[in-house]
């Protein structure tokens, strides 16, 4: 299927995991289908081990509409069992492979008939024991695979995308065969990728960016897809440079990463890159200007997205420097946005969730289709949307509503500064006084900070009142700030210093 083709192509009579295996399967055999460091697999070899591969799952009792989890890092394997489960008709719940208590959690939750793990490196924990005859174990003597995929209904369900909250058991959102395709189809389409465009899988294929614009999106390309099996930035700069990739999309910290590194050694060996758009934590605007300038033919900035609905927003590529730098782009074809009471919500009947596994008792898909984001956004007359940051890390402060993010933006501005995130901290008076959390590569101080606020015009009921340094911001897998961790910190910190 050409990438070209428009909204209207999702068609209620189209099968289209076999239109993906017939895509692989046209493919010249011997060409590279998929790279690691140090290992690479063919198209024919890839076609061999997932046709084993859903043999080997048939015989462990996996059946159509079975779901089985997938808890890898970014290996060939992952591909060879994404395609496997395709070829069995199952759903496909892919986690991260560290997830511990949430692989075993959601084993139980979605009765998964199968959960694959790495087992060189889950070792014998003893966390896994739980999983009891759901844990994969290779019967090399299982008989092959179906040639073919099991038939599927575009409205079957074959991908439930975990969401990636910090704390407790992620939910799962629904999705069917059809809303999974548009997904990868209109992000393609957005950057007018091809077969020519080898994809730099830099994210953890755990987690849904990883899966639809890594994985699947080289898949509907017929590209060659790279992967980078744990983010160091010299091995993306290794890959990058030998098998000339094009496109990769990664959270804020990977591209700092990139970013820093060209600064630092320029970016001839990064020349081939042309697209970076990076989601999962919003993207420091400063960090974008850097961006553009350490890597000129590459283009760098936000875009938002969800687990629920895919990619949502990005900036067109003929877009203005303001409106690359300032936001975080306009709806993607078929997606509709709208902010109420602050909060951004969507309509995106091609690419939006059936729903949750567990139901919904939060009420964010709403009964007309829209869903509620939870996250805090503007938009501008002209369409372009800036986010604001997660509606619940907002921090009330006498009265008024503060984004972290503005803070932010602007204490990335100090040249002392290489990482900051602000969070709340309770006050009698206020309700939240502001805490700014920093990595610093120099001497700097609360009131350096302050000075700074200052001198760009930022309001003083934005100024931070507290400063405490710190090695790294913590993050979660796909580059979260955990700032419950932080509030944690800093409270701890303003109380030793009332005690002292």
């Amino acid at each position: 299927m050409s990438t070209s083709a428009n909204m209207d192509s999702i068609a209620t009579d189209r099968d289209f995991i076999a239109e993906e295996w017939a895509r692989l399967c046209g493919r010249d055999p011997d060409s590279l289908a998929v790279a690691e460091p140090d290992r690479q697999i063919t198209v024919g070899e890839l076609i061999a081990q997932s046709r084993a591969r859903a043999g080997q799952l048939i015989a462990q009792g996996v059946t159509p509409g079975s779901r089985v989890i997938v808890a890898r890092p970014n290996v060939i394997e992952f591909v060879v069992d994404y395609l496997a489960i395709r070829l069995c008709g199952a759903v496909l719940v892919n986690l991260p492979w560290a997830a511990g208590t949430s692989i075993t959690e959601l084993a139980e939750i979605l009765d998964a008939s199968c959960v694959i793990l790495t087992e060189h490196l889950v070792g014998d924990n003893p966390l896994f024991d739980q999983l009891g005859e759901r844990r994969f174990r290779p019967n090399e003597d299982a008989p092959i695979g179906p040639e073919e995929p099991i038939a599927t209904k575009p409205d079957d369900i074959v991908w439930l995308a975990c969401t990636s909250g910090t704390t407790g058991t992620p939910k799962a959102a629904m999705h069917t065969a059809a809303t999974l395709e548009r997904q990868t189809e209109v992000f393609a389409q957005h950057f007018g990728l091809t077969a020519d465009d080898p994809i730099l899988v830099s994210s953890p294929v755990g987690h849904a960016v990883a899966l639809l614009f890594g994985v699947r999106m080289s898949l509907l390309l017929n590209s060659v897809m790279v992967l980078v099996p744990r983010w160091r930035i010299e091995t993306a700069v290794d890959l990058i440079e030998r098998h000339g990739c094009t496109f990769t999309v990664a959270p804020t910290p990977f591209l700092m990463d990139a970013v820093t590194w060209a600064e630092e050694n320029g970016g001839d060996r990064l020349k081939t890159l042309r697209f970076f758009p990076s989601a999962g934590a919003p993207v420091p605007r400063p960090l974008v200007k850097r961006g553009l300038k350490a890597l000129p033919n590459c283009q760098i900035w936000s875009y938002f997205g969800t687990s629920e609905a895919g990619a949502v927003t990005a900036v067109p590529l003929d877009a203005e420097l303001e409106r690359r730098l300032e936001t975080d782009g306009i709806a993607l074809p078929g997606t509709t946005t709208r902010v109420v009471d602050g909060e951004l919500e969507l309509h995106s009947p091609q690419q939006m969730m059936t729903g949750y596994w567990s139901g919904d008792p939060g009420g964010k898909l709403k009964p007309d289709g829209w869903y509620a984001t939870g996250d805090a956004a503007e938009q501008r007359p002209d369409g372009y949307i800036r986010m604001i940051g997660r509606a619940r890390d907002i921090i009330l402060r006498g009265g008024e509503n503060i984004s972290p993010l503005e803070i932010e933006n602007v204490l990335l501005g100090h040249p002392a500064v290489t990482d900051v995130s602000i969070v709340g901290y309770p006050d009698d008076r206020l309700g939240s006084r502001l805490a700014a959390v920093v990595v610093a590569a120099g001497e700097v101080t609360l009131n350096d900070l302050r000075a700074h606020c200052e001198e760009v015009g930022l309001d003083k009921a934005k100024w931070p009142e507290f400063m405490t340094e710190i090695d790294e911001i913590p993050l979660s897998a796909i580059g979260k700030v955990r700032r419950n961790d932080l509030e944690e910190l800093v409270q701890k910190q303003i109380e030793q210093r009332k005690s002292a």
